[in-house]
């Protein structure tokens, strides 16, 4: 399908890896020009080289640490009229999982998984409505819907940043500008690789076990493919999405039992 934004302007941050790579190459492949933004510079390199080889697109890499203040600013004075803005990754330490953290934890945790976010699409949402087009799309977590004592930080976050996302959506909405969500699942990727190995250092059958519990709650018994991701992002940044705004959608396989 011809997604109508060839030409277009993407800047996606956490796209060097995992759901956010997958979300930037399919954005490429519809003839996008992306700005990549992620903190380790040489993976970032790689994954921008790679893109414009393989789809022949502008290809930038910005090399920054949204987590902080400076340098959300500085990715705004990097790309500051982008077309369509993707928000991946933002879980920068394993030591932010525990429901019962510390205030410096908590303080982490939201700045990294909610005032990043809320700075980046309250500084470049604007823009958007101006010039009457926009795609705005955060990824989150299926937490959202079914938060976890050992994840109630970032479930916490990332809830106060999905009533930001909603009331931005009803905001921006006669100007042209939709903005979701997507709450993934299981993906096969490095990070559910690492929280595998993490958890199966607790489990009496190690990897298997983990692997074989965590498949079970899953209906469609599989990993999910993170190509899979990307293309579900790709259309909502289309010209066919622009009557799609203000939803949490999620990707999860079944998984989540609820309605809503």
């Amino acid at each position: 399908m011809e997604l109508g934004i060839r030409g277009r302007h993407a800047l996606l941050c956490g796209a060097s890896r995992g759901l956010g790579y997958a979300c930037a190459e399919r954005l490429a492949e519809a003839g996008v020009a992306l700005t990549l933004v992620a903190r380790q510079r040489d993976a970032l390199e790689a994954a921008a080289q790679a893109l414009q080889q393989r789809h022949g697109v502008p290809v930038t890499a910005f090399a920054a640490d949204t987590t902080s203040t400076e340098g959300c600013d500085a990715v705004l004075a990097a790309c500051p009229a982008p077309d369509i803005l993707v928000l991946s990754g933002a879980w920068p330490d394993a030591t932010l999982r525990s429901g019962d953290g510390n205030r410096a934890q908590w303080q982490a945790g939201l700045q990294a998984m909610l005032l990043a976010q809320t700075t980046l699409i309250g500084g470049l949402g604007p823009g958007m409505a101006a010039r009457g087009f926009g795609r705005i799309v955060a990824v989150t977590s299926r937490l959202v819907k079914e938060p976890e004592w050992e994840l109630a930080l970032p479930a916490a976050a990332r809830l106060g940043l999905s009533g930001y996302l909603k009331a931005a959506s009803r905001h921006w909405a006669p100007h042209g500008v939709t903005v979701n969500s997507l709450l993934p699942g299981v993906f096969a990727t490095a990070t559910q690789q690492a929280q595998t190995e993490r958890l199966a250092t607790r489990h009496a059958e190690g990897k298997a076990g983990v692997e074989r519990e965590r498949l079970a709650l899953t209906p469609a018994a599989r990993w999910g493919r993170p190509d899979e991701f990307g293309a579900t992002c790709a259309f909502l940044c289309s010209a066919h999405a622009g009557f799609i705004t203000g939803q949490a959608i999620v990707i999860d396989g079944g998984a989540h039992a609820g309605l809503w």
